[in-house]
Order: structure tokens, then sequence, then C-alpha cells
């Protein structure tokens, strides 16, 4: 087989390399065409005509993200347990006048649930690649499950160490399994949306538990910290039983050779008759092309590859996105019901403020699909970081000035903005990013090495946090304007996420996944991506067969 290759048409133009053309496929050239011709139809749809064409894929989606709710509420139950009466009664320890959770007791439960999450990940990395996202997603399910009891009868800080740790597992699973999905099972313009609603699932989840945490926040017995715990048994036997009847991903089934399977999945995700005849099967062949240029490079899809030719400046961008979310200063407000009420605030008024905290995560969402309509990934995440820079600075600068209520409610204030300011753009545009950036054959297991990275930066950065703010750690005599002082040292870490942010990450949105391939092989320079016209845009070659 013989690829035709293209004229130059300028300077800022690319199209497949040599390792590409010679990777060609034994495809029928007509239904190549066919599917770059949907693709392209795809790119040129608005958000509302993908919506109406595709609603069923963003449904499913949308529905296996949903399992994220589950890893945002017990995430925000932990933290806020800290300061929560009844919890303070069965398992805190004087310090002074006051019950306080050790700082090595309030890091560990925090940290251990991520050691959970690390193991989910490796998991579902290799999990999600063999069985399909369907299965996978349904045995998390059955082991969720299961760990709840761990917790629910707990009698000691050290049985919830270990059911912290049990439970991390399977959330570790769905943090990427449903980013891959959604990824892979929505069309080109709805991936940015979708991939995003996982905010949503972090902040639905903790919102949810801020106000199961309000309600709870007046009983004094055991059942006030129980409850919470018994209410993730709300989620997983309605969420595996949906999934039993949810489509698989057409690139997977792709990737495996179930083609038909594939084609049935494409047709199903979109509208009635919205496919012309042989349309559905272009598609399939789309994907099975892309699958060929992509073994230039990821030829087993294995672990090793990740790291290996272009896919390395994948994986740095993947790892350094990832660590963005967390290193850009957000993390400063997962205190914020302990340090207020250090600060003088009642346990009632903590936890409306924490309740508002969780809200703005909801809305900021739903602002970031506006932003995402309107401006490309790498502006937003480059707008985002410099506004949160900007409130952590004044926060560093009122640990200067005396400790009163209003400095208390000046740094609330300023914690709100940087929470929606992060749920506007850094929170959900990184898996918009992260889902677009691998190629196919990696996707999972890039999705998960990356987020293994999070995890790692997020035990080190609640360490560094509750010593900066626990009482009884480094023997701060007043907290709160310790936290505040302590907003310099994120700052710093700020300015270095915008650094790197400015000279590394490309503009992903808008591209297919093939073209995302010929924009790395070339080495396109970062700040350039949407400069470079990707040559033979509807179809990259014709096989000529001998």
């Amino acid at each position: 087989m013989v690829g035709i290759k293209f004229k130059d048409t300028g300077d800022h133009s690319v199209g497949l390399t040599e390792a590409q053309l010679n990777a060609v496929i034994d495809i029928d050239p007509e239904l190549v065409r066919l599917g770059y011709d949907v693709v392209g139809r795809q790119k040129k749809e608005s958000f509302r005509q993908a919506w109406r064409n595709h609603w069923r894929a963003a449904c499913w989606s949308i529905f296996l993200t949903s399992a994220l709710f589950m890893e945002g509420y017990d995430t925000a139950v932990i933290n806020s347990f800290f300061g929560l009466p009844a919890f303070l009664n069965s398992f805190g320890i004087k310090v002074g006048t006051k019950l306080t959770i050790p700082a090595n007791y309030q890091s560990g439960l925090t940290n251990i649930a991520y050691v959970g999450q690390c193991i989910g990940l490796i998991i579902n990395g290799w999990c999600q690649e063999r069985f399909g996202s369907r299965k996978a997603f349904i045995g998390g399910m059955i082991v969720m499950t299961a760990t709840i009891f761990l917790a629910v009868f707990a009698v000691s800080l050290n049985m919830l160490l270990v059911a912290e740790l049990a439970m991390g597992i399977p959330w570790g699973m769905f943090q990427t399994l449903s980013t891959a999905y959604a990824a892979e099972i929505c069309p080109i313009q709805l991936r940015g949306y979708l991939n995003a609603f996982a905010s949503v699932g972090y902040g639905g989840g903790s919102f949810i538990s801020s106000g199961v945490l309000k309600a709870c926040s007046t009983l004094t017995g055991s059942m006030g910290w129980k409850i919470p715990y018994m209410l993730q048994w709300v989620w997983p036997v309605p969420l595996a039983t949906g999934c039993f009847f949810a489509p698989e991903s057409a690139w997977w089934l792709a990737r495996k050779g179930r083609f038909e399977d594939a084609e049935r999945t494409i047709t199903r995700c979109a509208k009635p008759g919205f496919y012309a005849e042989r349309e559905a099967a272009g598609f399939v062949a789309f994907m099975q092309h892309t699958d060929a240029l992509e073994k230039v490079e990821a030829s087993q899809g294995s672990w090793k590859e990740i790291f290996k030719g272009v896919n390395l400046r994948r994986t740095e961008i993947m790892l350094g996105v990832w660590g963005v979310q967390l290193w850009n200063g957000n993390i400063i407000t997962g205190l914020t019901v302990e340090l207020l009420e250090n600060a003088g605030m009642s346990v009632t008024g903590a936890f409306d403020m924490n309740l508002v905290l969780s809200a703005m995560a909801i809305i900021g969402v739903m602002i970031s699909w506006f932003a995402l309509s309107r401006f490309g990934r790498r502006s937003i995440y480059l707008t985002g970081i410099l506004l949160i820079g900007s409130c952590l600075l004044p926060i560093g600068i009122l640990g200067f000035v005396d400790e009163t209520p209003s400095t208390a409610r000046a740094m609330g204030g300023l914690m709100v903005c940087i929470n929606l300011l992060f749920h506007i753009s850094l929170g959900p545009v990184c898996y918009s990013i992260v889902g677009e950036l691998p190629s196919s054959r990696l996707r999972s297991r890039s999705i998960v090495l990356g987020r293994f990275f999070y995890l790692v930066s997020a035990i080190i950065g609640t360490q560094l946090r509750a010593r900066m703010t626990s009482v009884d750690s480094w023997n701060w005599e007043r907290p709160l304007l310790i936290l505040a002082k302590s907003a310099l040292f994120w700052f710093g870490c700020n300015l270095t996420c915008l650094i790197w942010t400015f000279f590394r990450l490309p503009e992903t949105g808008g591209f297919s996944f093939a073209e995302l391939d010929i924009l790395f092989a070339n080495k396109v320079p970062t700040r350039r991506f949407k400069q470079f016209k990707i040559r033979g845009e509807l179809a990259f070659y014709i096989f000529v067969i001998y």
C-alpha cells in the first residue's frame, strides 16, 4: 500500500509524517472518506446541534460520571468531620479546652484514601482496557458497597484509616474511568463539556455533604458521623444497574476488532436516522485509521510506551495539567470549617460557609461551560491560575494584620472567590484537556498516570496544609494568621504553575484525535497549535491497493 502525499501549502501547515504514511492499513478507502466526512460534520456543529444529534451519548456520559459524586461527598465529609461535634466527641482529644483530632490522624485519614485511590487507579488502568468501561464500572460499584460497611461500624480512628483505604480503591477506579469514557463516547463539540462535568461530580458531592453535615452538626451521638457514611449506600445499586444497559465505548470496541459492535454503539448514541447509509461504518473505519496512526508510537498500548517518542511530550503535559490543578493554591480552602471555628465563628456559621464553598463548585462549572464555548482550554487555564493568584496574595497580606472577626470574614470571602475561580477554570477544564490529550491507544493508562501524580501531590499538599493550620502540630497559637501567611507559600506555587502553563500547555480543543496525533508527531510548538493548518482535513491520504 502507498499513501499519496500532499503538497506543502505554507509554513504553517502539517500533514502525516513519513512513519504515519507507512502505517496505512487495509481499509476500504471510501469508508475512510465517509469517516472523515462524519468527523468534519462534528467539528462544524454548534453545541445545540451536537446535543440534539448526540444527546444519548451525552446522557450516558453524565450517568457514569455521576459516580464521582460519591468521592466528592466522602472527601468533603472526612475533612469537615474534624470540626463536627459528634465526631470530636467520639474520636477527639483535648488540647486546652477544645477537642481536636490529632494532626497525624487528620492528614492520615485524608492521605490513606489517596493511597487507596492510587491502588484503584492502577487496577483501572488494566481493567478498563482489558474488560471495557462497563464491566470495570460495575465491578467497582460492587466493591464500593462492601467497603462502606467498614466505615459505618468503625470504633476507632485506626479502623477509620482502614475503611478510608478500602473505599479509596473504587474511587480511584471511577476517577479516570469516567473521563476516558466521556472522551470516547461523545462527539468533538460535546467532548470538552462532558469531560468537565466530572468537576460537577466532585463539587456536587461536596455540596450534598455540606448539607448533610449541617443537618448532623447538632447531633452529639455516634449517629451524627455514622449517618453521613451510611448515605453512601444510596449510590452503588442504581449506578451499577444503569451501567449494565450503557453502551460500551466504540473506540474500545474498534481497538478490540469488534467493528460491528462499534458500529451499533455509534448508531445507538445518535438520534434515530442521524447517520446515512454506511456513515456509521465509515466512522468505525476512521477509528481504525486513527488506531493505525497511533501504532507508530504505541504498537502495544503498554505502560512503557507512555514514556517513549512523541508520547513522552504528551505524558509530561498530562502530569503538568494534573499538577497545576493541585498546586495552584486552591488547596488552602480545604480546611475552611476548622479554621473559621478556631477564629471564633460558631459551628453552624462555619458549616454555612462550607455550604457556600460547595455551591460555588456547581455554579463555577456551569459558568465554565459558557467559557468553553467562547475560549480555548489553554486560555482558560492561564486566566484561572492568574486570578487565583490574585486572591492568594491578599490572604497572605492579611496574615500581617491583627486577628479580628473582620479578618476572618475577609479571608472567608476570598476563599469563596478562589473556590469559584477554580471551578470556572482549572477544576473542570483539567478534565477536558486530559480526556483529549493522550493517544487513543494509551488514553486510559495515560489519564491514570496523571491522576496518580495528582494524588501523590495531594498527599504532600495535605500534609503541609494540616501542619500549617492544626493547633497541635506546629504549636501555632494564632492559626488564622498562620493560614493567611501560608497563602504566600501557595502564591509561590501558583506562579510556578503559571510559568509552566504558558510555555508547555498547548491548545487541545476542537481537534479530532487523529489531528492531535499529527500535531504532536510533527512536534508543533506549544503556542502554535491553533496556528497550524492540518493538510487534508477530511482525508489524509488515499489508499492505493496493489
